[in-house]
């Protein structure tokens, strides 16, 4: 299909973000104001947290001198339960870089401590992140990366920049970037695609690739990320002139649909748009609607959680149709490289390259470059020099460097794929202009 371009859409776009910033602010308040609570109750040295580097952390809490000293960086993920995928295989894709940058000599001649830390936990709990963030901030981490969960980033975002430590996060909400008052959170920098871009780039393409057709929604309404998601998309699509004919929603954790997509097929829609956050869900959802004889007119849409292989283990066929947008093509030779490593490494641990994984893999790309460009591992000079850059290698592809009144990398492509047969085809670049 090749590249594609959304100039004719530029006006809606910029009225879609302005009524989202405004609406989020409102809304997300209260969720804000739980979170400073936590984080004034927790203790710097607080216990429970589980640490999944098997090494001894060295808890005295000094800062490293530079030029001497290891330098000390943090990651937050989800490293186990159900979805521990999403935590995993970015951890182990940056211990294995880590491991060949320190037997080159490091950063700057130091070699690089990296720390990660499990943070799984239910829905939008963001305790164990709180707790890991304190942690490493008392032990001089640099720079802490992740999490991908937009609650628990948006948690960790108020911490680090209290404390002025670098944090990257792949947290795709807006409110990790930029605060509830619309201030950009200035030591926080994102590492990947904002929810927003990439649900305002899926509804363009649907309304003019896809010839306008009647959309309906299912999402998850305690996770900050898919709330986020649904006002984006429903508002770019209905801004186009689309129809959204049906919303209906979910728990965290469900596995059962059957009633909420036998409501939705009753308004007749071509597709259901679903922002899920895990998988699992799409699939089920997948599933279901097969087995309510609705699969061959209604397909899905979605977002880079659907670029998983496993997702094809649980609805294989009946994915039929869906279409989804993400950052890129993690099946792109361009990505070769990293995969027979990971492979090599980490093959037995029955999880696959995912691209959610590579985007939480750019993070340390990005410390690298703010060290490497400035010669220091001062944060304050690690966030002047990421203001500063027009644009860096990622390893998922091109940016044009950071919006200065979000923190949003500029100039990413996204990629459209749909399932075909238990497959996936990639349909091509679409890149918001």
């Amino acid at each position: 299909m090749g590249n594609m371009y959304l100039n004719k859409n530029k006006e809606s776009r910029s009225e879609v973000k302005q009524h989202l910033n405004q609406s989020r602010r409102v809304k997300m308040k209260r969720f804000l104001l739980i979170i400073l609570a936590l984080s004034m109750t927790l203790s710097l040295g607080a216990c429970g947290v589980k640490d999944t580097n098997s090494s001894n952390l060295d808890n005295s809490g000094n800062i490293s001198e530079e030029g001497t000293d290891p330098i000390v960086v943090g990651f937050l993920g989800w490293s186990s339960g159900p979805d521990a995928l999403y935590g995993l295989v970015p951890q182990y894709l940056m211990e294995d870089y880590v491991a060949k940058v320190n037997e080159e000599g490091g950063w700057l001649g130091r070699k690089i401590d990296f720390r990660p830390y499990d943070i799984s936990g239910t829905g939008g709990d963001f305790s164990e992140a709180v707790n890991a963030t304190n942690k490493l901030l008392q032990e001089g981490a640099v720079a802490i990366l992740g999490p991908s969960n937009s609650a628990q980033g948006t948690a960790v975002a108020e911490l680090c920049n209290k404390a002025g430590v670098l944090h990257i996060p792949s947290s795709a909400a807006q409110l990790v970037t930029v605060d509830e008052s619309g201030a950009v959170r200035p030591y926080t920098f994102r590492c990947g695609p904002m929810n927003d871009d990439l649900v305002v780039a899926l509804a363009n393409y649907a309304y003019h690739e896809l010839d306008k057709p009647k959309i309906a929604i299912l999402y998850e309404t305690t996770l900050v990320d898919c709330v986020a998601m649904y006002n984006a998309f429903s508002d770019a699509y209905k801004g186009l002139g689309g129809e959204i004919v049906g919303v209906a929603t979910y728990q965290v954790e469900d596995i059962e649909f059957r009633a909420q997509l036998t409501s939705l097929a009753k308004d007749n829609p071509d597709y259901i748009f679903m922002p899920a956050m895990a998988y699992k869900e799409v699939g089920n959802a997948a599933k279901q609607l097969n087995e309510l004889g609705y699969g061959d007119k209604i397909k899905l849409l979605g977002t880079s959680v659907y670029d998983a292989s496993e997702l094809v283990e649980i609805a294989g066929k009946e994915l039929a149709g869906t279409i989804f947008a993400t950052n890129g093509d993690v099946d792109s030779s361009k990505f070769d490289d990293i995969k027979e490593e990971y492979n090599k490494n980490h093959g037995d641990s029955g999880m696959a390259v995912h691209m959610s994984g590579l985007i939480s893999f750019n993070s340390i790309k990005i410390l690298e470059h703010a060290i490497l460009n400035s010669g220091s591992t001062d944060p304050k000079v690690l966030k002047e020099t990421l203001e500063k850059t027009e644009g860096f290698e990622m390893f998922t592809g091109p940016n044009t460097g950071y919006d200065a009144s979000t923190h949003n990398l500029e100039g990413l492509e996204f990629t459209i794929k749909r399932f075909s047969d238990g497959q996936v085809e990639n349909l091509g670049v679409y890149a918001p202009k």
